[in-house]
């Protein structure tokens, strides 16, 4: 990758649109990895460029989407649906929705060669964390899957990802909370990991919990900076082939 590049392309992927970012081509930055990026509420795949970015650093193929009814394809009626009386029923909607679409996502990366097997991964924040969660207990298999500050608890749905604890092994799940998260409290990424330990112990690196102390949902940038060098480090690891 000498003297290559940073490549950012604006596409779309089975409709969805996308932010794609590499060092050179990205069919090449794929044989490194793949790595999806899913943002929170209210932002857009522009809002994790930064991310997006210092994984292309990395030799990665950076792939950031919009979630339903965000970004380029932002609701005309955001705030009224997610006003108080309606917010947590239309969160959940797009939760939903963005985490069904994500094989049709996946399937249109590999029919453009910007897969590999065995180097497939995928980063959630808050919102995107539950997008994650959801397409990790029902659709996609992921080589490695990292969140910070979400939750695996699904409210107005038959049936929630943290009811679904025979679909998570053998994925390397790492997952990153925040000791005084108001927005979203820590217990349930923490009760995931515990009723997890068991289905991943005959390979308990695979499965990390990592808590911030005196951090809230909006991490400060020095424990921002600890929890990416963590998603990074769970990357190399794990996404090899």
């Amino acid at each position: 990758m000498s003297g290559a590049e940073l490549q950012e392309h604006l596409i779309t992927l089975a409709e969805v649109p996308a932010l794609v970012a590499s060092i050179g081509a990205p069919t090449a930055a794929a044989e490194r990895g793949t790595v999806l990026v899913l943002h929170g509420l209210t932002a857009s795949k522009e809002v994790q460029r930064t991310e997006a970015h210092s994984l292309a650093a990395q030799g990665y193929l950076a792939v950031t989407i919009d979630a339903v009814g965000h970004g380029a394809r932002h609701y005309h009626d955001f705030d009224d649906r997610f006003s108080p009386e309606r917010g947590e029923r239309s969160f959940f909607e797009v939760v939903q929705r963005t985490a069904d679409e994500l094989p049709s996502v996946l399937e249109a990366l590999d029919q453009r060669g910007w897969t590999r097997p065995g180097r497939l991964g995928a980063f959630g924040f808050s919102m995107g964390g539950f997008i994650l969660f959801g397409a990790m207990s029902s659709h996609c298999a992921f080589d490695a899957a990292a969140t910070v500050v979400a939750s695996p608890r699904w409210l107005h749905v038959p049936e929630s990802p943290h009811e679904r604890l025979d679909r998570f092994f053998p994925t390397p799940l790492l997952l990153q909370t925040a000791e005084l998260d108001t927005t979203v409290p820590p217990s349930d990424a923490r009760d995931l990991h515990q009723a997890l330990m068991r289905r991943y112990a005959s390979a308990p690196e695979r499965l990390r919990y990592v808590e911030y102390p005196g951090e809230h949902h909006m991490l400060s940038e020095p424990a921002w900076r600890l929890s990416w060098a963590e998603v990074l480090d769970w990357f190399e690891r794990f996404l090899k082939g």
